[in-house]
């Protein structure tokens, strides 16, 4: 399918999904009233509208992982520092890339495989439905990234220790229960549970921690940027790794809202008493 065609098709499912099916749509005004309480109604409708176009260029573009040239997908995404990543790699060095439900994650995920030295194991969450699995995982694995199931991450990098390759995951999504495993950041304008996970992974290897960030240059074109959370992560609390990590994000998402996952669920966890 040509991209014309693609993102053709993409007007007419946003369409659809905002004012015939209003997919969340209830859930994706009260999120972002919350977290940007001075824009006005109209401000928050116009972000809404954008934000439709975005969710269903991301889910065409995804599938589009499966036939796309590396020559063209080369062309659209530009990464503006990989050397900070290729870097670490000369040295001898794993890391931790980070990065957030903003624009695409699925095609920063394949642009890093075509483009880092390191291999990259991608930590994502099993889905119930095995057609669905084998095909995320055909499409994560495209250009050379190696799926990884969260559960068995540590296992994985137990294993890796000794051979420098870069954990890809996104931290932004709402963690499953809270406990002691969760911390409490301010986000958006609220407060938010963040999972230890990827600190607790950073400290018990050493690893340092980057942030990808992602934004969108026209429809279809991408640039990314990576920047450092902590290059040392005993010398910072777990804490401190979460709370750059969330600030990162945070100005990430003011620069262009609608490019955000509004539609998740994302403060459906509160802290207890």
């Amino acid at each position: 399918m040509p991209f014309w065609l693609l993102y053709f098709i993409s007007d007419v499912l946003a369409f659809v999904a905002e004012h015939i099916m209003r997919y969340r749509k209830a859930m994706i005004l009260n999120n972002l009233r919350n977290a940007f309480p001075n824009k006005s109604d109209k401000e928050i409708q116009e972000i809404t509208s954008r934000y439709y176009r975005n969710l269903t260029d991301v889910a065409l573009e995804t599938f589009k992982l499966l036939t796309i040239s590396k020559q063209e997908f080369d062309r659209r995404i530009k990464i503006l520092n990989v050397e900070k990543m290729n870097d670490l790699h000369d040295a001898d060095k794993s890391v931790i890339a980070t990065t957030s439900h903003l624009c695409n994650w699925e095609w920063l995920l394949a642009i890093c495989a075509v483009h880092f030295k390191s291999k990259i194991d991608a930590v994502y969450q099993r889905i119930n439905n095995p057609f669905f699995e084998r095909l995320m995982i055909r499409i994560r694995s495209r250009f050379g990234s190696i799926p990884v199931e969260k559960s068995q991450i540590f296992r994985e990098s137990i294993k890796k220790r000794n051979v420098p390759h870069v954990v890809a995951l996104v931290a932004d999504q709402s963690p499953p229960i809270v406990d002691k495993q969760v911390i409490w950041i301010p986000f958006l304008n609220q407060d938010t549970a963040f999972y230890t996970g990827m600190a607790r992974l950073a400290k018990s290897f050493g690893w340092p921690v980057t942030f990808a960030e992602m934004q969108r240059i026209r429809r279809g074109f991408y640039q990314v940027e990576f920047k450092d959370i902590c290059l040392d992560p005993e010398e910072i609390t777990d804490e401190e790794i979460l709370k750059r990590y969330a600030e990162l994000v945070e100005a990430s998402i003011r620069k262009t809202p609608e490019n955000w996952l509004w539609s998740h669920n994302r403060w459906k966890r509160t802290r207890p008493q």
